[in-house]
């Protein structure tokens, strides 16, 4: 083998390996800073960290995954959410979704109203504490209703997929059938 076969050879082998290193990154902390302070001000809910993983190649198109933890009492990790993150430019412009396990409790409250309107003839106020919730499949929650000037309710409101559709359940009558409603997610 002669020097110019050693050349052609090194360069096949080692020089896409150099380029690649010298592919520019987006840094996952400062992605992970940015979701977490967007996702606190559209959700007014506190999180504790947001995870990405590191060094993501900088390629408009390229997409990855982030976890929001959020704290909550009565779980003892706190409340886990996925995040889908697309990057729009090579310079770390992201967009990002949060694909299951958050409901917008705005549409829950309507929904809540109509049925009260249509089965019962009665007009509600629904109250679910919040804009938005961290659910999990499973996980139940109370909503308030207030009739007029003085009559009060909750409804039950259980989530029964990954995607936040729920069933609700008027408190005042245990007997009533779970009613139910489409995903509720923002």
């Amino acid at each position: 083998m002669n020097k110019n076969d050693c050349l052609r050879w090194f360069s096949l082998i080692f020089l896409p390996s150099v380029l690649l290193a010298c592919a520019p990154i987006v840094d996952g902390d400062e992605v992970g800073r940015r979701i977490q302070r967007e996702f606190e001000r559209k959700t007014k809910i506190a999180v504790d960290s947001v995870d990405c993983p590191q060094d993501i190649e900088s390629k408009v198109g390229n997409q990855f995954k982030c976890k929001i933890y959020a704290p909550d009492r009565k779980v003892p990790d706190g409340k886990i959410l996925e995040v889908q993150v697309t990057l729009k430019d090579d310079q770390g412009d992201i967009s990002w979704s949060v694909q299951t396990g958050l409901v917008n409790l705005g549409v829950i409250e309507e929904n809540i109203e109509k049925i009260f309107e249509t089965e019962r003839l009665s007009k509600v106020k629904a109250s679910c504490d919040g804009k938005f919730k961290i659910v999990h499949k499973g996980d139940t929650f109370e909503c308030n209703v207030q009739e007029g000037n003085d009559n009060q309710g909750k409804v039950m409101v259980q989530v029964t997929d990954p995607q936040g559709k729920v069933n609700f359940q008027f408190l005042d009558n245990p007997d009533s059938t779970p009613q139910e409603e489409q995903p509720s997610t923002p």
